[in-house]
């Protein structure tokens, strides 16, 4: 049964990734049009909208909803969502302005690098003991990834230094939601992260940018695209994942998003993968099934 769930997160979190890796491109062509918070603000709506029927139809399925009403229930799931979704709000703010100002392989390389930032916080703060094998699947993906996402040297810009900002705050959101998602249910968690995500990024983008709403129209597509898939559907993958995968293999399992996005690259741009490319790709997969080999003490 236990390895029965493990699978199943699994399952879900590369989902997550390969949603994530087909939504990259629409968030370069968001840029194009409408500035950071504005683009956060009206996705993070859309996720929302969208997570409300679902909510709806699988609360009426589920009896026995005494703890969805209890005051304690509801505190916890109160401080889950403000502390997922102030992570969640600031780091996709960070990805977005980095998009913006470095280009998009670099971007893909360096905000994947919450693959060692959740194991190292961890282990820090949170006293977690990590086996060599882990470690090892870690130097794997960050070697893959910039196989993968890095072509000529590396220099670290303005742009590129906001992505790494934005990679630490994706690894605190992830054992964020690794802490509070086996408190709380999964579907209050996304819809309430996106609702504070939402909250948060149309104050900005009220006060500082003003978008005009041909501006909006234009972008409508690539938002719609973003905040449906990856929003309600990948945010919510994650988060049902999460219950049955522990953080630091999840960042693992969530890095494949380089390598999703590169392959639909590939498959809708038209973008050539290389051997470079390829070697970078398996290695990260590599990674992934080195980090999950059983080993004597797993049932």
């Amino acid at each position: 049964m236990v390895k029965n769930k493990n699978a199943f997160g699994v399952t879900m979190l590369m989902l997550a990734a390969i949603i994530w890796g087909s939504a990259f491109s629409a968030q370069s062509i968001g840029a194009r049009y409408v500035n950071a918070y504005t683009f956060l603000a009206i996705r993070s709506w859309i996720s929302f909208i969208a997570m409300i029927p679902v909510v709806c139809f699988f609360k009426k399925k589920k009896s026995g909803g005494e703890k969805t009403k209890d005051k304690s229930y509801k505190k916890t799931l109160f401080i889950a969502s403000l502390c997922s979704g102030f992570f969640l709000f600031f780091a996709s703010a960070m990805q977005q302005i980095g998009i913006k100002e470095s280009n998009a392989s670099k971007a893909g390389f360096i905000t994947a690098l919450y693959v060692i930032l959740v194991p190292i916080i961890s282990i820090i703060f949170f006293k977690a003991k990590e086996g060599i094998r882990l470690w090892i699947s870690v130097v794997l993906s960050i070697i893959g990834m910039f196989l993968l996402c890095i072509h000529g040297g590396i220099s670290l810009q303005y742009g590129d230094a906001i992505l790494l900002f934005c990679a630490l705050l994706f690894a605190l959101q992830i054992i964020t939601v690794g802490h509070f998602v086996k408190k709380v249910d999964v579907l209050d968690l996304s819809i309430f992260q996106f609702f504070v995500v939402a909250c948060f990024s149309s104050v900005v983008m009220i006060v500082v940018e003003k978008p005009p709403v041909d501006m909006i129209i234009k972008a409508l597509p690539a938002l719609l695209y973003v905040g449906v898939l990856s929003g309600a559907c990948g945010y919510t993958l994650q988060n049902v994942g999460q219950l049955y995968v522990r953080p630091s293999i999840a960042s693992l399992l969530m890095s494949l998003e380089s390598v999703f996005s590169a392959i639909f690259a590939w498959i809708i741009l038209g973008e050539v993968l290389g051997g470079r490319e390829l070697i970078g790709a398996i290695m990260m997969f590599v990674a992934i099934i080195v980090a999950q080999l059983p080993t004597k003490g797993d049932e």
